[in-house]
């Protein structure tokens, strides 16, 4: 089921130091070697996306913020930011090679990575097919 929610497009970029932060880490990741845990590999990139907090129906219910995608795969995706964001249901504005759309998703944890914080999510089954596979 693939779901879509409206919800205002504001043009806001990322700070260079968080953009440069996560442009480094993704350029500086080590191919995992071990036997693989996912079930689809995750795609590596630095792009700016706005990520809403959301109630429990996925409607946006606060401001947007600012962050970085990470990784992302078909079930989740990774981002990165500058404040803290204690919010468990979150809107994603993606805007990516062949995906162009709002995603629901549940942050499955957050934690410090130097100065900023990183989550890991999973896209909500509402939003499935919405992210192609890799190799797609």
């Amino acid at each position: 089921m693939r779901c879509t929610v409206d919800a205002p497009v504001l043009s806001l970029q990322p700070s260079p130091a968080l953009l440069a932060f996560v442009r480094r880490q993704v350029s500086q990741a080590e191919p995992y070697t071990g036997p693989e845990r996912r079930k689809e590999p995750r795609l590596l990139l630095a792009r700016a996306v706005l990520v809403y907090p959301a109630d429990e129906k996925f409607s946006p219910c606060g401001p947007s913020r600012t962050m970085v995608i990470r990784d992302i795969s078909p079930r989740g995706l990774g981002l990165v930011h500058e404040e803290p964001f204690d919010w468990p249901l979150i809107l994603v504005r993606i805007s990516i090679p062949e995906v162009e759309a709002l995603l629901g998703a549940v942050v499955r944890w957050s934690r410090p990575a130097g100065p900023f914080h990183v989550m890991g999510c999973e896209i909500h089954t509402l939003f499935d097919n919405v992210v192609p596979s890799a190799g797609h």
